[in-house]
């Protein structure tokens, strides 16, 4: 009894000793968990064959910025931007419009050249990333696309990475991540309620990727 009091003692005290080193070094920790769930690589030599900027029923300003700013600096030869089809029923209250037709008309009136820019849309279909991806290097592969840098916005990176690096495994397309922060910066997410809410939104996804099979574990930058 005495022995197994001992051990329960000695239990406790790791414990606590443990959760003492780790709220002293939290922001260490959540910088680090931060990294992991927003991979960026720089693996990449040369210019990729384009840029993916991973959109969903809309694509944000700041993953164009970042996507015209890689082209810009020869790092891609074109952009390829991604967005899911909206059935006439969910989109916005007043909203009629192509949605990709403006979006094209933009990247026009921002001076891009037809040659430069490539817009896919794929069905909002379960598991949406993975299809989104499949969809997407799928139409690549008929372009004869080698490699491609992925810009997703925030933590939802590490999840778009893995299942566009699975998919691009099959395919011979070689993935290099770029995560985009708009509302939020990676430094210090944990200060911010957007960073903590996309954290704590993104996580439990990239866990059921995982457990569901769309993507293995093994895969990392």
């Amino acid at each position: 009894m005495k022995k197994r009091t001992k051990w329960i003692g000695a239990g406790i005290c790791i414990v606590i000793v443990l959760f003492i080193i780790a709220y002293a070094n939290r922001e260490s920790i959540l910088l680090q968990a931060g990294k992991y769930m927003a991979p960026e690589c720089d693996a990449i030599m040369g210019t990729a064959d384009v840029v993916i900027l991973e959109g969903t029923e809309f694509i944000s300003r700041g993953l164009v910025t970042k996507g015209r700013d890689l082209l810009s600096a020869g790092k891609a030869k074109r952009l390829v931007i991604v967005l899911h089809r909206i059935a006439p029923s969910h989109r916005p209250f007043a909203f009629n419009d192509d949605y990709t037709a403006l979006v094209r008309k933009e990247l026009e009136t921002l001076g891009l050249g037809e040659s430069e820019f490539k817009i896919i849309v794929t069905p909002i279909r379960s598991p949406v990333t993975l299809t989104s991806a499949r969809g997407t290097l799928e139409a690549l592969s008929k372009d004869d696309v080698k490699n491609a840098i992925l810009i997703s916005p925030g933590f939802h990176m590490r999840r778009s990475f893995l299942a566009y690096q699975h998919l691009g495994m099959t395919l011979h397309i070689t993935i290099y991540p770029y995560a985009c922060f708009d509302s939020y910066q990676l430094d210090n997410w944990w200060k911010q309620d957007n960073g903590v809410r996309d954290f704590a939104t993104e996580l439990p996804k990239l866990i059921y990727y995982i457990i569901r099979g769309y993507i293995p574990l093994r895969f990392s930058c």
